[in-house]
C-alpha cells in the first residue's frame, strides 16, 4: 500500500454470502479486469468488521482491516495519466469479498456524495465531472481546513438519507460508516503528534518536493487537495465542491490529487492555492483529540442503530 495512508492488516469479517461472488462495477471505479477483490477475511473476526489486534503505530486500533486491503488492492492513477481513473465509497465497499446481491442496488446511490473522477478528458467530484475545455480554476485547501468531525457527520448523514429502506441497506451503510471513520482517523493526528505538527507547520505549502517515504501518515492532515472546480456554463460560471469523502479519497490516494494539477498544468488552467490562517491551524489540530472521539461515537452510535453490518 502507499505509505501515505497505511492502515495496518487487521482482520475484518465478510458477509456471509460466499455463493454470491461480487457484482460488476457499473459506477465510478476501475475495471474489475484490474481491481480484484481483497482478500478473504478469515473467520471468526469480530461482526463488527473490528480486530483486537493493534494497527500499525501512530494509528488507533479501531480501523477496519478491510479498508486497508480494499486501499492496497484499489488500482492508483499514474504520471502521467492516459485514461480515466476514479476513486469511489462504493468502489471501495465492492472490495469486500463476496459482495451480497442485496447490497448492490444500494450501492448505485453512493457515487453522489464521495468520488473523485479524473482523467486526459475530464475532472469532477462526487459523480459529476466536467469536460477540462470547461475548466477554468482549480482551488486547493489544506486538508485541516475541509475536515472536522461535525463535517464527517454531516457527509455520512448525506448518505443515510439518499439509501432507501432496501434489503441490504444496513450492510451497505454500515461499511460506509467503517470506511469514512478509517480514512478519517488515519488523517486527524494522535494527540502525541499536536506539538510536532504545530512546530513544523504546513509544510506542503511551499515548493519543496516529499517522496512518499518523507510523508507519513500524521502528516496527511496539512497536505492539500483539489476542493474546489470552476468551470464555464451556458451562462456565467459553475462550481463543484468536494465533499469530506472526497477530500479523503484525495488523500488515501495522493496520486489523484496530483495528476488533477499535472493536467491542469498541461491545459493552462489555473490553479489557486487558497491562503489560510495558520493561527486557524492550530486551534484545528489541538481540537483533533476530540474529533477523533467524536468520530468513533459516530460509528458507535450507527452500530447500535443498524445492528451488525456482516
Amino acid at each position: 500500500m502507499d505509505k501515505d495512508l497505511s492502515l495496518g492488516s487487521t482482520a475484518a469479517s465478510a458477509p456471509d454470502v460466499a455463493a454470491d461472488p461480487a457484482p460488476t462495477d457499473t459506477d465510478a471505479s476501475p475495471d474489475p479486469a484490474t481491481a480484484s477483490a481483497a482478500p478473504a477475511d478469515p473467520t471468526g473476526a469480530p461482526p463488527s468488521g473490528l480486530a483486537d489486534t493493534p494497527a500499525k503505530p501512530g494509528l488507533d486500533d479501531l480501523v477496519a482491516g478491510w479498508v486497508g486491503r480494499a486501499l492496497d488492492v484499489y488500482p492508483r492513477p499514474g504520471l502521467p495519466l492516459t485514461a480515466h481513473w476514479d476513486a469511489s465509497a462504493a468502489g471501495l465497499v465492492r472490495q469486500v469479498p463476496y459482495v451480497p446481491r442485496f447490497a448492490t442496488k444500494p450501492l448505485e446511490l453512493l457515487d453522489r456524495f464521495g468520488a473523485v473522477h479524473v482523467g486526459p478528458r475530464e475532472v469532477g467530484f462526487d459523480g459529476d465531472a466536467v469536460d477540462w475545455d470547461r475548466v477554468i480554476e482549480l482551488r486547493t485547501h489544506p486538508a485541516w481546513s475541509s475536515l472536522s468531525a461535525d463535517a464527517l457527520e454531516a457527509n455520512f448523514a448525506q448518505y443515510l438519507s439518499v439509501i432507501p429502506r432496501l434489503p441490504g441497506r444496513g450492510w451497505v451503510l454500515g461499511k460506509v460508516s467503517e470506511l469514512l471513520v478509517s480514512l478519517y482517523l488515519a488523517v486527524v493526528p494522535l494527540p502525541d503528534d499536536v506539538a510536532r505538527l504545530l512546530e513544523v507547520g504546513d509544510t506542503s505549502d511551499d515548493d519543496t518536493e516529499e517522496g512518499p517515504e518523507e510523508v507519513a501518515e500524521r502528516d496527511l492532515f496539512t497536505r492539500r487537495t483539489v476542493t474546489e472546480i470552476v468551470y464555464k456554463r451556458r451562462f456565467g460560471e459553475g462550481e463543484r465542491q468536494a465533499c469530506t469523502t472526497s477530500v479523503l479519497l484525495q488523500l488515501a490516494f495522493p496520486e489523484s490529487t496530483d495528476a488533477i494539477l499535472a493536467l491542469a498544468a498541461e491545459r493552462g488552467v489555473r490553479v489557486v492555492h487558497v491562503p489560510v490562517d495558520e493561527g486557524e491551524m492550530g486551534a484545528t489540530i489541538k481540537r483533533a483529540a476530540s474529533w477523533r472521539s467524536a468520530a468513533l461515537g459516530l460509528r458507535e452510535r450507527f452500530a447500535r442503530a443498524e445492528g451488525p453490518t456482516a
